[in-house]
């Protein structure tokens, strides 16, 4: 795995898009008026963004697989991070879901540590043919977490990924269900290895 670069951004999106197009966790935001594509597509810029100002995103060797995870408090703002996120929100989110939207985001923060060292595992995809490519990332960040001696979290509206998030070591902490919207998510936390 690599970090990623500033020209990998059309190749970031690429595979964004084609991994999360099934992902209700991800694509409930999405203005229906959209075409899913483009949404995904904005969704994507937006997340490149937001990792390289945190210096988070990483490329898999094959070049199938992406994933974005940082140190907590790296960077919190800037300018162009602020910039994307206004573009996505006025190109691709469901303007009536936004105190939704908002309020999801707010619960999932707050489920975090407010201080302290650790990093925040945003996300993984890997191309559907590409399960090689989401291993080398994982266990490639789990590595640098654990040379760095920091805990990961992250967060899952995919139930079928929290036992392979498990066999790496990570254990939920918390559960979240709204079932009347069809909102849930797992929020685990993986401490470091040490040798």
């Amino acid at each position: 795995m690599r970090k990623a670069e500033w020209k990998d951004r059309e190749l970031f999106i690429k595979i964004f898009a084609e991994v999360f197009a099934d992902n209700t966790g991800t694509t409930w935001v999405l203005r229906k008026s959209v075409k899913p594509e483009k949404a995904l597509r904005r969704m994507a810029r937006y997340s490149f963004v937001k990792g390289m100002i945190k210096d988070g995103v990483y490329i898999s060797d094959n070049e199938k697989g992406i994933a974005v995870c940082y140190k907590f408090n790296k960077n919190r703002y800037s300018l162009r991070a602020i910039w994307s996120e206004l573009i996505f929100a006025a190109g691709a989110v469901n303007i009536l879901r936004l105190p939704q939207i908002l309020k999801r985001e707010s619960y999932r923060n707050k489920k975090r540590p407010a201080s302290g060292e650790y990093l925040y595992y945003w996300f993984l995809g890997a191309l559907p043919s590409e399960r090689s490519a989401g291993l080398e990332l994982g266990k490639g960040i789990l590595e640098e977490a654990d040379s760095m001696g920091l805990p990961v979290y992250l967060e899952t509206a995919v139930e079928r990924l929290k036992p392979a998030y498990e066999r790496f070591g990570f254990r939920t902490y918390h559960y979240w269900e709204v079932q009347e919207k069809g909102i849930q998510f797992w929020f685990l936390k993986r401490e470091p290895h040490t040798s």
